[in-house]
């Protein structure tokens, strides 16, 4: 069976089904951060900059150092659940996580990628795969963000290939943006009013996925892309674009640990829809008044 075809069978006999074509676009170049223009002098760029631009990806082998991950490691191993908190934003009471999480050498990194200082708002602690579907970060933001985000997957472990590791597909932060608004207008009112009982979060990605990831699978086979697993060591990092396509595979042996830290980031100047503020090193994050729900 090929993919319009069963596409068709998730849809129903007769119905058009929703293409990646249907859910994305290309933003205005003018409001993307400047690696993202289409012309600029590359012969001015570092390393790390020219990657980013060509594989929306940057892997940086040993960068956190030990002495600084292990009190979070600890804080975090206290916790019995394997995804620890629920809550997106439990850097706001776990100093050891943002400590990690607002390390001066990464935030600087990531500053010299997206173009201004960056603000932490989201942290996933989890010890095992998430198993999300393929999807870009950017269009769970506010359509006004436009790439000025990035997220950082640091391994607190060696990552073994059983455990689900992250996945991502090099070049993908030049494909079109799923857009938000564009997805959930395929979504009832019910799954759009949805929310978790315990954070208040909305749930209406996952239920997104039912037509998102049919479209992402059909686009990825239509292009050949190449899909690539990070099997990071302890203290490497994983730096993301937000337009960059990813997911967290299904583990092999369901359960497995996978020790990391994920953290997310906007511009600081381009998310007046929060309140900041700033850490021992001057480095910013987003203040939220929510507590630290357990997993």
């Amino acid at each position: 069976m090929n993919i319009l075809s069963s596409l068709t069978g998730k849809f129903g006999r007769g119905q058009k089904p929703i293409t990646f074509a249907d859910l994305a676009e290309f933003p205005p170049e003018d409001v993307l951060p400047r690696l993202d223009w289409r012309d600029i002098d590359e012969t001015k760029l570092t390393p790390e900059q020219a990657a980013w631009r060509r594989d929306g990806v940057l892997r940086l082998e040993k960068f956190i150092p030990d002495d600084l991950t292990l009190p979070y490691i600890e804080r975090r191993a206290a916790e019995s659940n394997p995804s620890a908190w629920l809550s997106a934003t439990p850097y706001m009471h776990v100093l050891e996580m943002r400590d990690v999480a607002l390390y001066p050498p990464l935030m600087a990194m990531m500053k010299s990628l997206i173009g201004e200082d960056m603000m932490l708002h989201l942290c996933l602690s989890a010890w095992v795969s998430s198993q999300r579907e393929w999807h870009q970060d950017d269009y769970l933001n506010p359509s006004f963000v436009n790439s000025w985000y990035c997220a950082v997957w640091i391994a607190l472990g060696d990552i073994d290939p059983d455990s689900g590791p992250f996945e991502y597909i090099p070049g993908s932060h030049k494909w079109p943006l799923l857009r938000g608004e564009k997805v959930r207008k395929f979504l009832t009112a019910e799954e759009l009013a949805s929310r978790a009982p315990e954070t208040g979060a909305n749930h209406w990605p996952k239920f997104a996925e039912r037509f998102t990831t049919p479209a992402v699978d059909a686009e990825i086979t239509a292009r050949g892309s190449k899909i690539v697993p990070f099997l990071g060591k302890r203290g490497d990092v994983l730096i993301w674009h937000g337009r960059l396509m990813h997911r967290g595979s299904m583990a092999r042996r369901p359960g497995m640990e996978r020790r990391a830290l994920i953290t997310h980031y906007s511009g600081a100047d381009h998310r007046h829809d929060m309140v900041r503020a700033r850490d021992q090193n001057g480095e910013h994050y987003a203040v939220f008044d929510a507590p630290l729900v357990a997993g």
